[in-house]
């Protein structure tokens, strides 16, 4: 592991058909992501809200598929990976330590009840 406190991504793959973001992590660990979770997920202020202010996903119901349509990731420094979506949107940022709170294997479950 390196400085930082969580393990860093060592390769990704954006999977079109089903849909799903497959990370790679330098502790040997694999984490898989439904595209559209993800982005229920952002952490921008437009989508998650700032302030006391909740964001626009907040008065959402559903996402369209644009909206939901992962079409490249991009590095953040040495601590996260924006997502760069159909519709334009590319303001989030998931830090590394947020992206394994997102894992829903069975090990990460089980870790986060410990």
């Amino acid at each position: 592991m390196s400085q930082y406190k969580f393990p860093q991504p060592t390769s990704f793959l954006l999977e079109e058909e089903p849909r799903k973001l497959y990370i790679s992590w330098s502790d040997g660990h694999e984490t898989v992501y439904d595209w559209e979770r993800l982005r229920w997920a952002c952490p921008c202020a437009w989508c998650a809200g700032e302030g006391g202010l909740p964001g626009v996903l907040a008065s959402k119901k559903s996402l369209n598929r644009e909206e939901t349509t992962l079409v490249n990731i991009e590095p953040v420094g040495r601590y996260g990976l924006t997502p760069v979506w159909e519709d334009g949107h590319h303001t989030g940022i998931y830090t590394y330590e947020k992206l394994r709170a997102l894992c829903e294997c069975d090990e990460c479950r089980k870790k986060r009840m410990e």
